[in-house]
This record gives structure tokens, sequence and C-alpha cells, in this order.
């Protein structure tokens, strides 16, 4: 937990500094588009990567803060060891897909099709840009393991600790 924790606190600050970034090119390119009649040519590209880049920060904080809507109407009702094979199961799941996602997207950065690419209005490479997949895949991973971990250290923990009266 100790390296999620770590990690979501870079994301934290990551995620302001893209919010600050946004909005200060959005002000930025307005005052020129109508103070000095010169708009930002690649402002607007620019904030898309950013408005991006951001989603995929956030998602990882979200992970990492269990705040993602969840749909509990069967789970819930069931005893809770019942509960903690779902709860483990479905980490698990999430766990093998940001395994595939990070293989997959490391792939596809470094293959020779997104070397090409360029951004349309500065002539800027994109694939810098596309780098915000893995990270996003390995952090997201991170976070997802150390939920593992300490799901399962808490079942051992429950475990023995012996059989709990029935949850109303």
């Amino acid at each position: 937990m100790v390296i999620s924790d770590g990690l979501v606190r870079v994301e934290r600050w990551a995620s302001r500094l893209l919010v600050t970034a946004f909005v200060t090119l959005i002000v930025a390119n307005v005052a020129m588009r109508y103070v000095l009649t010169r708009p930002i040519v690649f402002a607007e590209e620019l904030a898309a990567i950013l408005l991006v880049w951001l989603a995929f920060t956030a998602t990882s904080i979200t992970i990492h803060d269990r705040s993602q809507i969840g749909v509990t109407l069967l789970t819930g009702h069931l005893p809770r060891p019942f509960r903690h094979s779902i709860d483990l199961a479905v980490r698990v799941i999430v766990a093998a897909i940001l395994a595939v996602l990070l293989w997959t997207s490391l792939t596809w950065v470094r293959s020779p099709a997104v070397s090409f690419e360029q951004i349309i209005t500065t002539g800027w490479p994109k694939a810098p840009f596309f780098w915000i997949v893995p990270i996003f895949a390995a952090t997201a991973l991170i976070h997802v393991l150390a939920q593992l971990a300490q799901m399962v250290a808490e079942g051992s923990a429950d475990e023995a600790a012996g059989p709990r009266k029935a949850e109303i």
C-alpha cells in the first residue's frame, strides 16, 4: 500500500497541474483571440490532449480510492465471506485487464506507426502524448495489486479470527 499511496499523491499533484494548465491555456487563448485577434493556433488540440491526460490520471486516482461506481444490488445481500470472494475475483479480473492493457499499449506506443503521427497544428510527434495509456495502465495496476494484497491479508486475518456473527 505504501507504493500505491505515494503514487496517488503524485497523481493528485499531476491532476492539479493538468487542470491548471488546461484553464490557463483556454483563458490565454480566449484573451489572444478576442483582445489581440491572434488566437493560439494549437490551443484547442493541446487542450484536448490535456483533458485526455487528466481523464486517465483521474481514473487511476478513483481506482486507488475505490470511488468508482459499483452495483451492489446482488452482492450487498450476500454473506461477508462471499462478498469478499467476489470482490477479490473482480480485482483479479481488473488486474488481468490492466496487465494486458499495459503490455499492448507499450507495444502500440513503441510501434513505427505511432512514431510517424504528428499533431496537425504544430508538427510535433504524437508519440509522447500517447504515453499516458501505458502510464495509466501501470499506475492503475499498482493500485489494484495493492488492494489485492490488502484484501488477501485481511481475508487471512478474518479466517484466523474464526467465524463472525451474521451481519444485519
